[in-house]
């Protein structure tokens, strides 16, 4: 009898978190073999192959709408093509840790060769820029001119509108998180959905994108904390999410 796994072994089998698998079906990324009767999605064998393979093309760089062309177009041209500007993402981002690299050998220098124990304000600044650039390694240029242009684009009172109701529900959320309400618990979630709305109303409308921040920020909790976002607070909103 052939063995099916439920989408939460699924998640918990890869690391993804649902939403990401319920999108991948949505964009036909990836479906499932099966629904069930009630429409609970149902992985076969063949279909963590196929995930396998999307895995392995993203940890490549691709993006998800490389991955679909590939996955509908199958021929070398296409391939080739697809791996060659990825080629160019990968020179962009070794030119960037190189850069990254002679600017923090620059600061050992300086440090080693200074009675005092400060860093130069030149040699800060170029040190910030070049470590805020170096989210390369989560979005692709597109998603950053997105960013970049969206942000020009909104309105400075929205912006200011936008964080300070941001930072009003976290602490609503992160209340509910200390007196020990579940993630499961409805008026959580309808905080948490409230915390989407306002981060999808100061952010382009980009699932992809979504989800490169979403690993940004588990991968550098100490840039979260910076807005306010403890690792664990952060677990907690998007497990309710994901629970909705």
């Amino acid at each position: 009898m052939a063995k099916y796994w439920k989408i939460g072994e699924i998640a918990e089998m890869t690391g993804l978190s649902i939403r990401t698998l319920r999108y991948y079906d949505q964009i036909k990324l990836l479906s499932p073999s099966e629904y069930t009767h009630s429409g609970h999605r149902r992985y076969s064998r063949e279909d963590l192959q196929r995930l396998l393979e999307v895995l392995s093309f993203k940890k490549m760089g691709l993006s998800l709408e490389d991955i679909s062309s590939l996955k509908e177009q199958g021929n070398a041209s296409s391939i080739v093509e697809i791996l060659s500007n990825q080629i160019e993402r990968m020179k962009l981002d070794i030119k960037i840790q190189q850069n990254l690299f002679e600017q923090l050998q620059s600061v050992q220098k300086e440090l080693a060769n200074s009675k005092e124990e400060r860093i130069s304000i030149h040699s800060l600044t170029t040190l910030f820029e070049l470590m805020k650039v170096n989210q390369a390694k989560y979005f692709n240029q597109r998603q950053i001119d997105s960013m970049r242009q969206h942000y020009q684009e909104l309105d400075e009172a929205a912006i200011q509108k936008g964080e300070k109701e941001f930072k009003l529900v976290l602490d609503e959320l992160r209340n509910r998180k200390e007196r020990g309400l579940t993630s499961s618990n409805a008026e959580v979630q309808s905080l948490a959905r409230r915390w989407q709305a306002i981060i999808d109303s100061i952010s382009p409308n980009d699932h992809e994108l979504r989800m490169s921040a979403e690993r940004y920020y588990a991968e550098n909790p100490e840039i979260a904390m910076s807005v306010g976002i403890e690792p664990s607070l952060y677990k907690y909103i998007q497990d309710a999410l994901n629970d909705n």
